[in-house]
Parts: structure tokens; sequence; C-alpha cells
């Protein structure tokens, strides 16, 4: 375990408003800040939707000191990057502060890094706007995969502004081996019943999407309201991955009004398999009543493309694809 002159660990005592710190030797400052920081527990501090906040943490009272590598709930854990932003969020104070930017890699040393908080509007969803700076931090990324952070006290005009924690970790087994297949007719883009609520659903693992029996994916575009079940369908926001890019994070966006993205829920992680399909590791939502959509643009066969169809959406464009995958791989020459 690195430790300074003095070994020491940060603890915070959820029942208080003032977190406790046992004081530690940080005079040798030149230090490797991998070899020399102090343990931040940092339970409590997960995101959550605002209406089940129980937080009383207040990082102003914090008199920040040196660096600190943070855990949650005894695993390694890091600050959220900026597309963890979600409707209604908070991570056990009132502002939530996400890190601006992608955290550096080893070889990129002690990065600095802009600090964004957000905080919940009950009457409205548009939290995620990014327009509340808070003081900046350092960052450096350490062997054996986890990061240290600098610290700083945050702007004190935001509201009880709170340094957010998440875990992501790496499977132990491939997702694309290992997966529960979601067949839920519901779902798909074009089903217009239903009131149905993902965050009260107890996801676990990764999952393959399916619409009557036929592999499909998740929209990458907006769905109408009042579609895939529910009265906020919710599709992904930003482009699947490749099967080279392994396993990627994405936002979750839901349509309402006349704007697309009107509310953000949890980001969940995707991996591209061989065989032409996706899994995804479904989260429980950050609202209701809202729902992942099934019914995507497919990808066309590789290097070549058809003059007629484009694998247009949803379900029937499997036969399509099929079809003049097998006349341009396998027709008699």
């Amino acid at each position: 375990m690195p430790v300074s002159s003095t070994t020491t660990t940060t603890t915070t005592d959820p029942s208080s408003t003032k977190p406790t710190t046992t004081p530690i030797n940080t005079a040798n400052i030149t230090s490797d800040p991998c070899s020399v920081y102090r343990n931040f527990s940092s339970n409590g501090r997960n995101p959550i939707p605002y209406y089940s906040y129980r937080g009383v943490y207040d990082d102003t009272l914090v008199e920040w000191n040196g660096w600190y590598r943070l855990y949650l709930q005894g695993s390694s854990a890091q600050i959220p990057e900026l597309h963890w932003c979600s409707s209604y969020m908070a991570c056990g104070g009132y502002a939530a502060l996400l890190l601006d930017g992608p955290h550096p890699l080893p070889e990129d040393g002690i990065v600095t890094r802009d600090i964004y908080g957000f905080y919940p509007d009950t009457s409205d969803s548009k939290q995620c706007i990014k327009n509340s700076r808070s003081n900046p931090i350092q960052v450096k990324a350490c062997p054996g995969n986890y990061y240290v952070y600098r610290l700083v006290k945050p702007t004190v005009s935001l509201p009880m502004p709170t340094y957010c924690a998440v875990v992501v970790d790496t499977p132990s087994y491939d997702p694309c081996s290992n997966y529960t297949s979601l067949d839920q007719s519901w779902r798909g883009t074009n089903e217009t019943e239903g009131s149905n609520c993902d965050r009260s659903t107890n996801w676990n693992g990764w999952y393959r999407l399916l619409y009557k029996g036929m592999s499909t994916q998740m929209p990458e575009s907006c769905v109408n309201v009042s579609r895939c079940g529910t009265n906020v369908p919710l599709w992904l926001s930003g482009s699947h991955p490749q099967i080279s890019d392994g396993i990627v994070t994405r936002g979750i966006c839901g349509n309402y009004g006349s704007d697309c993205c009107y509310y953000r829920s949890f980001p969940i992680r995707v991996k591209a398999c061989p065989g032409n399909y996706y899994v995804y590791e479904f989260v429980k939502t950050s609202f209701c009543t809202a729902a992942y959509c099934a019914g995507g643009r497919l990808r066309c066969p590789p290097r070549k493309e058809s003059p007629v169809a484009r694998c247009e959406d949803h379900h029937a464009s499997l036969f399509y694809y099929y079809y003049y995958y097998y006349y341009y791989y396998y027709r008699p020459q």
C-alpha cells in the first residue's frame, strides 16, 4: 500500500455534515502522487436520483490537502466524467461535481481538469447544462489501473457541492458469451401501449436485445414520445462501438415534448460482439416512467453496402440484411 512519511486513511462520517480526516505529513510534495496519497472513503457519493437523496456532504467544509485515491464500498473508484450527468442526480450533497474531460493515461502524467457542478431542479429536468464551473483539480493515472486526484475546495457559490464517485470495473468474463437475452416486445420503437419503468427492474449483468426472437439494438436517434411501452423512451446518445473498441460507456437520452434529450438517465456500458450484435449493461434509470428502447439501425455487411437496402431501421431490415449478405458473399460467380 502506498504510504507517505505518515500513513493515513481519510474517511467520511455520513451522519455528520463535516467529514473527518486523520492528519498526514505532506511535507514531501515532490513525491510521485501514485506513491503518496490518502485513501478516501467515498461511501454515499455514488450518483443517485435526488428524490432518494439522503446526503449530508458539503465539500466546501473539507480541508483538502494533497492527493486522494477514492474508494466506494471497498472498491477503487473514480470521479465520473460529464456523460454521467443525469436528470435529478445527487451524490450525497446537493450539487454533483463531475470531471470535464477524459481521465488521463499513465503516460500523460499529471493533468488538470475542470470540474462542473450540476444540481437538480425539481421543476425542470434540464440539469445537465454545463454552466456551473467549480475550481479545477489535478488528476494522475497510476499503474494498477486507478487514479489519484489533487482535490481542492469547490466553489462556494454552488449549494453543498460534492465530488461524485463511481466504480468502473472490468468484467472477469467476456460479456459477449455471458449475457441474458431480453425479448420484451413492448420495448419496440413502434409499440405505443404501456407505462413501464426500468427503474423498477432488477438489472444484473449484461443483456442482448431481441424483438420477437430477432436480434436488434438500441436506437441511436430520437424516438417519439410514448413509444417503447413507456412515457419517456430511452435511446443511446452516441454511436455503437466497433468490436475493436471493447467496452465503451454511452449516455442515455429520453424524449419529452420537443426536446429529444430533455431527460438524461444514468449512462450504460456497451460492447460489440462477433456475429453482428451488441450487449448492454443496463442499470436502473434515474427516473420514471422511462424504459430502454429496442430497435435501431443495423450495420450493413462489412466492406460492401447494398445498392438497394441501406440496413434501415427496425426488424424487417434483418431480412434484407441477411438477403444481401448472402447475395454479395455467397452468390454463384
